[in-house]
């Protein structure tokens, strides 16, 4: 655990007689996870500087989303908070936090407020701070406040409770509320995980699932003309029940089920239908696709299975062995260390050139595709900058080594050593209209520093930041994930609902388009040999 002194700038609005005129101030800031203590100092209004006790040892990427937090609390009351700390210490770790429980009412209430707030940061996985609305004064005609909002919810629950003949599921209320107003927000990428579904998503950044083996991202699909909210399907990993029953990338989950039974995604939203996909070990998941390339609608029934899947795939190339082919299935903590063992395995076996191939590749975390890139790139190079809704600046960079020999940026796994050691080789990067997110970054920051040639065709356009903030910190289980930054490449220019146009543009054939691209052969693959032909001098 460590203290550290910030410096602040501004004015605050308290009584010059007070004896403790930040009192309830530290207490707010005390409330943001990992913020075990906090002393404002200064000369009455005036304040100078802040000092931060966190609850445990943050790495650098962690500090900075807690920082933000607390900065984003300061400028509420015209206060300045400025980075990077003047000095740090260690300090005594506290005892650990005592849990609590909540009622069903509380908790939507608690739960809801928590969400409103937007804060800043990652992919990776943070913890959620909550900010109390001021306490409002409620006049006729004036509007409604938080509290009012969330009195219908008592109402429901008592009227249930009194008069309904049907007994009322604590849980699945709560579940259903939190999921609704996830999709009442807008926020296509936002999801609210329960308890299950949130072990099952840290065990998939671990490389376990539980499911069919598919990698999905919320996008759109024409059918006759109309334009339907889809679960587009953009891997199938190989030997899986999917791959068994023949689901293909690029397949449009249109309907959660079969038959008569079925749900229209577009109807209930991609929140909810991911929530209905979801199950056991050994159950059913049963959908609907909509395959664009022979316009039929398709039903697949498929039992669900525990899975341990590679984030990374390497192969020589069949039809040039002095090439090796390395595909990035996902961002995950398995990634940066299955990518450079890929790379090393093919360099011994007498590669020289390399097709990084993300096709497919949905994204993930920021850690791990920083960790990658710093493979690739220069101490103290820009990965990305981003900013939040007040138009704060965050810029992410190729990290320098603590004093423990590990580097300050990405995960904090990586050394010296790995900074730009595949920086000289010989490769090109291969995508297409389902590579999103990270795997996007990837690309643009190979791109903008001009280290390869970009093969395929335009990217998915996903240049915004998600957060999960787990629930835990208040008692609640489970996690909400939310969009908290707009961010852009090395170049600055965003791609958001636009993507990244490949230097040379080259649409997969119709015979490799009608073959899974697990099992595509090489010679086939007009968009590897196209990756291929650029390699050469």
């Amino acid at each position: 655990m460590k203290k550290y002194e910030y410096r602040v700038e501004g004015v605050f609005g308290v009584d010059e007689n007070d004896t403790d005129p930040y009192k309830d101030l530290n207490a707010a800031l005390c409330q943001i996870p990992m913020v075990e203590a906090a002393a404002l100092h200064g000369k009455g209004s005036n304040v100078t500087s802040l000092t931060l006790t966190f609850k445990e040892a943050l790495s650098a990427g962690e500090r900075d989303e807690v920082e933000a937090l607390v900065s984003a609390r300061l400028t509420k009351e015209g206060l300045t908070l400025e980075t990077p700390a003047l000095s740090n210490t260690y300090v005594t770790a506290p005892a650990p936090k005592q849990e609590k429980t909540v009622s069903l009412m509380s908790a939507i209430g608690a739960v809801v407020t928590a969400v409103i707030l937007a804060v800043l940061c990652t992919f990776a996985v943070i913890t959620l701070a909550q900010d109390k609305a001021d306490d409002m004064t409620v006049t006729e005609g004036a509007g409604e406040t938080e509290e009012s909002r969330y009195a219908i919810l008592d109402l429901l629950d008592d009227l249930f409770e009194r008069s309904s003949l049907y007994e009322v599921d604590d849980e699945a209320v709560l579940k259903a509320v939190l999921d609704a107003y996830v999709v009442a927000t807008g926020d296509r990428y936002a999801e609210y995980f329960d308890k299950e579904a949130y072990e099952a998503l840290n065990a998939e950044h671990d490389g376990e699932m539980c499911g069919v083996g598919v990698q999905v991202i919320n996008g759109h699909v024409t059918v006759n003309g109309e334009s339907l909210q889809a679960i587009v399907i953009a891997h199938v990993y190989a030997d899986s029940p999917a791959e068994e029953k023949g689901v293909r990338p690029g397949d449009a989950i249109i309907y959660v089920g079969t038959g008569d039974t079925k749900e229209a995604v577009n109807e209930i939203g991609y929140t909810m239908a991911l929530d209905r996909l979801a199950g056991e070990e050994g159950t059913l998941c049963e959908f609907t696709v909509y395959r664009a390339e022979t316009g039929e609608e398709i039903g697949f029934s498929i039992e669900r299975k525990k899975l341990t899947v590679l984030s990374v795939m390497s192969s020589v190339c069949t039809t040039d062995q002095s090439v090796g082919i390395v595909r990035v299935i996902q961002f995950d903590n398995t990634t940066p260390a299955q990518f450079s063992a890929a790379v090393e395995e093919l360099k011994a076996k007498g590669c020289t050139s390399f097709v990084f191939d993300l096709r497919g590749n949905p994204g993930g975390l920021l850690t791990s595709v920083v960790d990658v890139l710093t493979f690739f790139l220069n101490e103290g190079d820009v990965v990305l900058t981003a900013k939040d809704k007040y138009d704060r600046v965050e810029t992410v960079k190729v990290g320098s080594p603590d004093k423990n020999g590990k580097l300050t940026s990405g995960s904090g796994k990586l050394t010296a050593a790995d900074i730009g050691k595949y920086r000289d080789l010989n490769f090109t990067v291969l995508v297409n209209e389902y590579s999103a997110s990270a795997a996007e970054l990837f690309t643009a920051n190979i791109r903008d520093y001009e280290l390869g040639k970009i093969v395929g065709v335009t990217t998915y356009g996903k240049g915004s930041m998600q957060s999960t903030f787990p629930l835990s910190y208040y008692g609640y289980e489970g996690a909400l994930k939310l969009t908290v930054k707009y961010y852009f490449p090395p170049c600055g220019e965003g791609y958001d609902g636009i993507g990244i146009t490949p230097h040379s543009v080259v649409e997969l054939s119709e015979e490799a388009a009608g073959i899974n691209i697990n099992i595509l052969p090489h010679d086939k693959d007009n968009q590897l040999q196209e990756a291929i032909r650029l390699l050469k001098p």
